[in-house]
């Protein structure tokens, strides 16, 4: 995929695997330099990317863990199925969070972010599954699982998983702005697929940018 491609991806693998794996989101206080601005600023939505879904990873972890030991889901034999269905994804959230091996090619790193997303995606489809506004025929056990959801922080976590999102896409797109803008008429022209990528990404809506980043992403990465 490219020099930058493989150079961002090595630096995150290496990054990766000094992380203090907490309940936290990672930090990233190494000094990564690089030749162009354009390549810090991609390898800092690379970065973020990756902040972004660990904190994902746990916050939705945490939230199914706290809907499993509810009163009114610990006896409820009736539900098994989707007892089982709810750890089935904290067990797929905490293989995920576990450290990276220190052996981790470029390639491995790349698909460790697609498997992140993947991963988030199962949140947002059991969520999607409960939602009985629109189900055409909620049962007992969608408005159960739905009510017991909501009351432990479903609403306030998918609006902050909101927020961190548009706040680090927001960010980069506001670099991107600079870093275009004062390019050379040579670099332009040398980079002239990026810069025509990033002007269709600035073109389309805060929804599509934030609802499908990972195809941008990948997408960005693809003109390198």
């Amino acid at each position: 995929m490219g020099r930058i491609n493989g150079l961002l991806l090595g630096t995150l693998v290496l990054l990766a695997t000094t992380m203090n794996y907490s309940a936290t989101a990672p930090a990233h206080d190494a000094p990564i330099k690089f030749d162009t601005a354009i390549e810090n600023t991609v390898f800092e939505f690379y970065v973020n990317l990756f902040k972004y879904l660990f904190h994902s990873l746990v916050k939705t972890r945490e939230l199914l863990e706290s809907v499993l030991k509810d009163d009114t889901i610990v006896p409820n034999n009736n539900i098994n199925r989707t007892k089982e269905q709810l750890q089935d994804y904290i067990a797929e959230t905490t293989e995920c969070l576990k450290p990276l091996p220190t052996n981790m090619t470029t390639l491995d790193g790349f698909l460790y972010i697609v498997a992140n997303i993947h991963t988030i995606n199962l949140f947002g489809d059991i969520v999607k599954r409960y939602n009985t506004t629109s189900l055409p025929t909620p049962t007992d056990e969608d408005r159960l699982i739905e009510a017991t959801l909501k009351r432990h922080g479903l609403d306030e976590l998918i609006n902050n998983l909101k927020i961190r999102k548009t706040e680090f896409i927001n960010e980069f797109l506001c670099k991107m702005d600079i870093v275009v803008t004062d390019l050379s008429e040579e670099d332009k022209i040398k980079n002239h697929k990026l810069v025509e990528w990033y002007q269709n990404y600035r073109n389309s809506t805060e929804e599509q940018r934030a609802n499908d980043v990972f195809t941008h992403f990948a997408q960005m990465f693809a003109r390198f």
